[in-house]
């Protein structure tokens, strides 16, 4: 017998008193301190689950005045998670059924007692498993609505405002959508390092709430670029005033480190409803107005011109040269690698596209991935990107190199077109690698809809023998339901929370949890991303099984990797923790 004793709060709806007294004993004998109330009708069972906050329902099958299937309804709408467990005599198999289709978590007969302890163990345990997930879920869910680093809305909470605006407000009530551009932001961070990077953006977000009143609406959408809508606006000199007071407080000297630093910020806007009636063409026409800001230099600001559409075209230009560049060869690919945090090996590398144009030079791939979807190339550059990566692991493999995963991202287009097993095979089959150095990456944000249909995709794939992450977790849809339903095998944490990590009380929580959610499911987790000394020491101290970042290895082109997995990592330049 156990002599540690557990305080366990039953709520025991039963009519026997005597039959209770055998089950409060049982489970004595099994550790636990019983509290408990005993109740036979359903407005006593409602107002016991009003009061006292209980750890288990111990019901009888049969009552005078009830079930227990119409009991287990009545603890469901008030507890749906709190563990039900019916405790009876015979009752028919169907009947049985129905109870645990309805949520009960176990059935036990009067005459078998030995059975309630192990019961109520697992199914404490599971209801604490539940709540923690359930409390992660909730917490990622909040912060994915704003930014990890400023506190201010992100991007898709940008839109969902921008578009609740064009629809509810109504032509008569105008407002001014206004980008904001840091113009020497990306010279600060190759500078003095992203984390005064950091810094600026973060006094940057300051000043603007300080520039604008508290009618309007703030957010980041990335990088150094803000958002500022604007209400009751409707021309451009009024803009401008808005403008001055934007420049005001950002041209002031950033004071970061020590070190003094003139940042200043250029500024495009357009109107509701002049210079459209949908979000989206506002937004289009405000980057237009940003982007002619920006050619002025220095700290200035645009209102939209119908002439600025000339953007347009260079985007035109652009996007057809896309249509050629695969044919003509100019997609190249780069490897990050990835590696073990307990040993300090490398197991992995992720394949990353790169455009090299004859005439434009390197073209990042923040300006032509959203073209190859918005334009469907995904589709075929994402199958030569799989085809090209499988083959040069092969290669790696054929010449003597220890095998490593390389891991793939897929689009959500790719991944929805017909035949995406078949066609992986086929790549196998041709390169020759094995499937299980193969690892695809899909963003949560795939899971969103036809679940049915994303859950089969995803065990065609695993059956092929095929490893599953999910890419830049916690910043999507972060449904607990998919994690538990999905066939996946690892979780990718988004850098932007990474970047949270350093090494204070508060820093890093969503990091925590999302490790812990990943062991609690039994997946392997990444941080990507990781730039610090700090950073990697605290995922290593928090149990995270893998990283990459530039504090491990940039990208970089197959010979140089294939470098690095030829030598000792501790000799090849990588400044590892280890």
């Amino acid at each position: 017998m156990n002599t540690m004793k557990k305080m366990l709060r039953v709520l025991a709806v039963e009519d026997s008193e005597d039959d209770f007294e055998l089950i409060r004993n049982e489970l004595a004998e099994g550790g636990f301190t019983v509290v408990h109330e005993r109740v036979e009708t359903a407005t006593s069972l409602k107002t016991a689950l009003e009061g006292e906050p209980w750890d288990v329902v111990i019901c009888d099958h049969n009552l005078p005045a009830m079930n227990s299937i119409s009991a287990l309804k009545i603890v469901r709408a008030a507890a749906e998670n709190l563990p039900f467990i019916v405790v009876s005599g015979l009752i028919p198999d169907e009947t049985a059924i129905e109870a645990m289709r309805y949520g009960a978590r176990d059935f036990i007969r009067k005459d078998n007692l030995s059975r309630l302890t192990p019961v109520v163990e697992r199914e404490l345990q599971q209801a604490a498993t539940r709540a923690d997930l359930e409390a992660t879920q909730l917490r990622l869910q909040r912060v994915s609505h704003f930014d990890s680093l400023t506190g201010l809305p992100n991007s898709e909470h940008l839109f969902v405002h921008l578009r609740s605006m064009t629809l509810s407000t109504g032509q008569e009530r105008p407002f001014a959508i206004f980008l904001i551009d840091l113009n020497r932001f990306r010279k600060i961070t190759k500078t003095l390092g992203v984390l005064a990077g950091d810094k600026v953006l973060l006094e940057a977000a300051k000043r603007l709430r300080m520039a604008l009143g508290e009618e309007d609406f703030i957010a980041r959408l990335g990088a150094d670029r803000f958002v500022a809508v604007v209400p009751h606006l409707e021309q451009e000199a009024q803009a401008g005033e808005v403008s001055i007071a934007i420049h005001q407080y950002l041209d002031e000297v950033f004071q970061v480190d020590g070190q003094e630093l003139f940042v200043k910020a250029s500024v495009g806007a357009s109107f509701y409803p002049k210079d459209g009636l949908e979000w989206g063409d506002l937004f289009k026409n405000a980057e237009s107005a940003l982007y002619g800001a920006k050619a002025d230099g220095g700290s200035s600001f645009r209102a939209y011109k119908a002439e600025m559409d000339s953007f347009g075209k260079e985007r035109l230009i652009l996007e057809t040269a896309l249509y050629h560049a695969l044919e003509k060869k100019q997609f190249i690919l780069h490897y990050q690698p990835q590696f073990d945090l307990s040993s300090g090996r490398i197991i992995g590398a992720e394949a990353l596209v790169r455009w090299q144009h004859p005439e434009m030079g390197m073209i990042p791939p923040g300006e032509f991935i959203p073209l190859l979807e918005e334009t469907g190339l995904i589709v075929p550059v994402g199958e030569w990107v799989l085809r090209t990566a499988c083959a040069q692991n092969k290669q790696w493999q054929d010449a003597g190199l220890a095998p490593i995963r390389m891991a793939v991202n897929l689009s959500a287009m790719q991944f929805r077109k017909p035949g995406l097993s078949c066609a992986i095979r086929e790549i196998l089959r041709e390169t020759g690698l094995y499937p299980e150095y193969l690892e695809l990456e899909i963003t949560e944000n795939i899971a969103m809809h036809a679940e049915e249909m994303v859950i089969a995709i995803l065990d065609e794939l695993r059956d092929i023998g095929i490893q599953i992450a999910i890419d830049d977790f916690g910043t999507g849809y972060s449904s607990l339901s998919y994690l538990k339903r999905f066939p996946i095998d690892k979780l990718k944490i988004d850098q932007s929370f990474v970047r949270d990590c350093k090494g204070g009380l508060n820093d890093g929580g969503i990091v925590m949890a999302i490790i812990g959610m990943g062991r609690s499911l039994k997946l392997k987790v990444i941080a990507e991303g990781v730039e610090t000394l700090m950073q990697a020491d605290f995922l290593k101290l928090n149990g995270c099984d893998e990283v990459q970042g530039y504090f491990y290895g940039k990208p970089m082109e197959g010979g140089e990797l294939a470098r690095l997995l030829g030598c000792d990592v501790r000799k090849c330049g990588v400044d590892a923790p280890w």
